[in-house]
């Protein structure tokens, strides 16, 4: 990210009110997750037996969603898609 790019994305947050502040945390947390599932997934794939990755990607969703309560999360808005 830019430095350009930095300071508008701290303009935006100044200015969010305090629901739109939320929302765009949840957007961007949610994109680090599902960035970092590709990496996993991806080391998985050349590491691991398609067979054991599906064991691993199994068990990580159950302990995110049982032990966690963190379920899927849709995102209908990315940085990409503004303007």
């Amino acid at each position: 990210m830019s430095r350009e790019e930095k300071r508008a994305f701290y303009q935006r947050m100044k200015k969010a009110s305090y629901r739109e502040f939320w929302a765009m945390m949840n957007e961007f947390h949610t994109r680090a997750y599902r960035l970092a599932e590709q990496h996993y997934g991806e080391a998985m794939d050349i590491v691991l037996y398609p067979k054991l990755k599906a064991k691993v990607v199994a068990k990580a969703q159950e302990i995110r969603e049982l032990w966690d309560r963190i379920y899927e999360v849709s995102v209908d808005v990315t940085g990409d898609d503004e303007g």
